[in-house]
């Protein structure tokens, strides 16, 4: 399945589709209903082809062909007439209660839903950012992007978000407990509401949280990570990694696959301190959830391999269908353009190249931050995604405008996995001025990119 660029905008259960020529209406007619609505409703998903002008809709491999202003559409591969063409109402593609029926009665979804989740990471900033409120550059949060993020996940039906790293600034010269524990007390006090909104929240370790950061002797900037940053990070997350209990009470289901012991030995993958809650995986309605250290103490931006490769291998024998690792820095940087630097786990290129190995062996997605941008790859032109939602409020890595508009949004994803075992991706964002939320990606694991 080729890759899906949308001018969609919009959040839930409405869409707007910027559209040339389309006749547009101030407001919905009475009895017509928003197109994005029934659509979720049936557990489907929306598709947008410019140059026809035409809307796919997708139900568990079932489709629909509707265009915008014409009666003739396509349902499962018959020709049929609408009483009433598409249109468009402040933006919102409408469509009448018999095309509401038609597509329910055509494309009734047998597939179930089993979960979806949300992942981003990076919210970090630093006290240079010029347009934050004076509270995010006390407390060095991009509230205004987290919240808003969190907001539009949880109307997405999202029971999990998957942060993938730099939610705080930290990099103190010291490992100064007192202030790291202030800002993770900040960033704790935020994501709270998503536990309570039926949201469980994973903590994935990033290098702002791990590494000190300070000017040797030489006045060269050095940033490594520290036995004691990892043991405030156990101090400030080690109760939501992972809470049973309350695991079962907002997803429904307990958790399985489950070993706080599971996690890199020392002398294993180079590692030489304790690793407990800084890795750590477990199983979920037949997937399996891995998340990584990527700067553990002695061995910056490396991923415990071995231990990956042993985990992923176990579940599975159990049968898991997918298997989702979140680590906070890329495999592979992304360069945008001649400004980008190399900056994910291939400073090691054949760590790297290992690292990637066990993904695409083991059928593994892996989601990352750490670069302030979105993209999405299959490197080593294999069959594994490398997903980088490092765009969760950071300051952009791009400083100015590239060939691809969306390097310079604030952008994080959404998962869908069914019992089928279909895999959903819709990735999401808005630009830095905060205009309307785009979903301008969507692709299907088991189809391609």
């Amino acid at each position: 399945m080729k890759k899906m660029l949308k001018t969609w905008v919009g959040i839930g259960l409405t869409s707007v589709m910027l559209v040339g020529g389309a006749s547009v209406a101030t407001a919905a007619e009475t009895g017509d209903s928003a197109l994005r609505m029934t659509v979720e409703n049936l557990n489907g998903t929306l598709g947008w082809a410019s140059d026809a002008q035409q809307i796919t809709v997708d139900v568990a491999g079932s489709k629909a062909m509707l265009k915008l202003g014409s009666l003739e559409a396509t349902i499962k591969g018959q020709a049929v007439k609408l009483d009433k063409a598409p249109y468009l109402a402040n933006g919102v593609t409408q469509v009448s209660a018999a095309t509401v029926t038609q597509l329910k009665e055509a494309l009734k979804n047998t597939d179930k839903l089993l979960f979806t989740y949300s992942s981003v990471g990076d919210c970090r900033i630093d006290n240079t950012v010029t347009d934050a409120s004076e509270q995010d550059l006390k407390w060095l949060v991009n509230s205004k992007v987290l919240t808003r993020m969190m907001d539009e996940m949880q109307a997405q039906k999202s029971s999990m978000l998957f942060y993938n790293g730099d939610m705080i600034m930290g990099y103190t010269p010291n490992s100064d407990v007192n202030i790291l524990n202030r800002e993770y007390a900040f960033w704790r006090g935020i994501v709270a509401t998503a536990f309570e909104h039926g949201m469980y929240v994973f903590p994935v370790p990033g290098n702002h949280e791990l590494q000190d950061n300070y000017l040797d002797a030489n006045g060269k900037t050095v940033k490594v990570a520290t036995k004691a940053n990892e043991d405030t990070w156990r101090d400030n997350m080690g109760d939501i990694i992972v809470d049973q209990k309350r695991f079962a009470q907002i997803l429904g289901d307990n958790i399985a696959g489950w070993d706080p012991n599971n996690y890199p030995q020392i002398g294993m993958d180079h590692i030489t301190t304790q690793q407990q809650q800084l890795d750590y995986s477990f199983d979920y309605r037949g997937s399996h959830f891995v998340v990584i250290n990527t700067d553990p103490t002695g061995n910056d931006s490396h991923a415990p391999t071995e231990w990956l490769d042993k985990d992923l291998k176990a579940a599975k024998a159990r049968g898991m269908k997918h298997s989702f690792i979140f680590g906070h820095k890329l495999a592979y940087t992304y360069y945008f353009d001649s400004s980008a630097k190399l900056s994910g786990l291939d400073v090691d290129k054949d760590a790297a190249s290992a690292f990637w190995r066990v993904v695409q062996d083991n059928k593994a997605t892996y989601l990352s931050g750490h670069e302030h941008i979105f993209n999405v790859s299959r490197p080593n032109n294999g069959s594994a995604y490398q997903v980088v939602v490092g765009s969760g409020g950071s300051p952009f890595e791009a400083k100015k405008a590239t060939s691809n508009p969306i390097d310079r949004d604030y952008a994080y994803v959404t998962v869908k996995v069914y019992e089928s075992g279909k895999v959903h991706f819709d990735a999401y964002g808005f630009d830095a001025f905060y205009g309307p939320t785009q979903n301008f990606m969507s692709w299907d694991l088991d189809q391609g990119f």
